[in-house]
């Protein structure tokens, strides 16, 4: 139906003018035509062509259409408009949108990987002071009972839980040093060796050499045998932190063996002061009896001294209860230690996947913007919107349908980085102190591709 209302009259908001009925339709001025063709408007100068069909095809139809309805021509001219910004846009996304996406894809699978490597911690196994086999809960629940007990026992005063003090221990060392000095000096006498002499022939090296391993075999020798033994007694260390000879807590054979050792560390001592002492009075001025005497004890008193520092080293290092919390928290501490390293490495990688994220929502915003003004605004628009405004009088900003742009990988893009987001959203593992053993956020290795 052709509209007959004057030119001047309003027409309704879906219908905009047609042509005249009889014969003389709409035409593009002259004038118009020629001042385009010099590239002054007001149609595109390649397009000036396609406008005169727009404007005949009009008069052809010769009817008022819908404004978000197109011509034949009008859809033909749109879509080079249409297929040029899609392909742009697919350029765009393969230089952009492609790389930020395998990036994210690779943070989170990473990300992914320290949730097995989290899962795979709380199933270790650890080795407890006997060599049982302890699982993750097992463990931190025996550390946590062995823990209480000691605090327990401390607070109602036992002493037997004390360490030995780790400055005494260094100081151990330095007299361990000088004690291979001194059962040098000894051994150097038991086998006629004259430390003036000792390089002037292959006899005199080879007796000093074996002096010195003496030396150093003897007090290492007496320190392990010391250590051996005080650790042993470690057992039987009561509550104010001596040895308990009662037999409070061990058999009656216990105590027996624990005199007998006991007994052997204190002659093992006075055996190596007294040949100390004696070695030294041999060697003293004798008419300096009295010094010698002197000199000969007190050499005698630090070598047991060190032979008594070497026993209390370990017998006085707290007891069994410590001795097993000593093989549990070095393990536990070490998987603490790693866990947190992981749970920080993967909030970092989450964080940049989540930062680069935000940046693709933006760069996808910004091409599909950029991909409708390159159709909206492109030379085929501006025809269609000419020739509209000469066979329906409607302005420049009349209303066009809405571009048809392939751009799916955009939302493909998006969908995917959303899914591996919302997924790792999810917490890692629980902390390895809990002992729920069910982990979270374990949905497997697989990514979106």
């Amino acid at each position: 139906m052709t509209s007959s209302s004057p030119q001047g009259a309003m027409s309704p908001p879906h219908v905009t003018h047609s042509a005249a009925p009889h014969g003389r339709g709409p035409r593009i001025p002259l004038g118009e035509t020629l001042t385009s063709a010099l590239g002054m408007g007001p149609m595109p100068f390649t397009k000036i062509v396609r406008c005169h069909a727009l404007v005949g095809e009009a008069r052809r139809i010769g009817r008022d259409r819908p404004a978000d309805a197109w011509t034949h021509s009008e859809d033909s001219l749109r879509g080079v408009a249409e297929r040029r910004a899609d392909a742009w846009a697919r350029a765009e996304i393969a230089r952009t949108v492609e790389p930020a996406v395998a990036t994210i894809k690779g943070l989170h699978a990473e990300a992914r990987f320290i949730d097995h490597q989290l899962t795979a911690l709380r199933e270790r196994r650890y080795v407890g002071p006997h060599g049982e086999s302890y699982s993750t809960p097992e463990a931190h629940g025996h550390h946590a009972d062995w823990s209480a007990q000691v605090e327990g026992e401390e607070q109602a005063g036992s002493r037997a839980h004390r360490r030995f003090p780790p400055r005494a221990r260094k100081l151990l060392l330095w007299l361990l040093a000088l004690d291979v000095v001194v059962l040098t000096f000894l051994m150097a006498k038991f086998l006629n060796v004259d430390l003036r002499r000792a390089l002037m022939s292959a006899d005199s090296v080879l007796r000093s050499v074996t002096a010195l391993l003496f030396g150093i075999l003897g007090t290492v020798g007496v320190a392990l045998t010391m250590k051996l033994f005080g650790r042993r007694h470690r057992a039987y260390r009561a509550a104010h932190g001596g040895w308990d000879l009662g037999g409070g807590g061990s058999s009656k054979g216990g105590v027996r063996t624990l005199v007998a050792e006991l007994l052997l560390c204190g002659l093992l001592a006075l055996a190596l002061g007294a040949a100390m002492a004696w070695r030294l009075v041999l060697d003293g001025p004798s008419d300096e009896r009295f010094l010698t005497g002197v000199m000969a004890a007190l050499f005698a008193l630090v070598i047991g001294a060190v032979a008594y520092l070497s026993y209390q080293s370990e017998f006085a290092d707290g007891s069994t209860t410590t001795e097993a919390i000593d093989v549990l928290a070095p393990q536990l501490h070490g998987t603490h230690r790693t866990e947190e390293a992981l749970r920080a490495k993967r909030e970092i990688l989450l964080r940049q996947a989540s930062r680069l994220t935000a940046q693709l929502v933006r760069d996808c915003a910004r091409l599909r913007t950029e991909a409708r003004r390159r159709a909206v605004e492109s030379a085929e628009d501006r025809a269609i919107r000419y020739a509209r405004s000469v066979h329906q009088h409607c302005g420049h900003g009349s209303a066009l349908p809405t571009p048809r742009l392939s751009l799916g990988d955009l939302d493909l893009a998006l969908a995917q980085a959303t899914s591996w987001t919302d997924i790792e959203a999810v917490p890692a593992t629980a902390p390895l102190g809990d002992n729920d053993g069910d982990g979270q956020g374990d949905e497997g290795l697989a990514v979106v591709a």
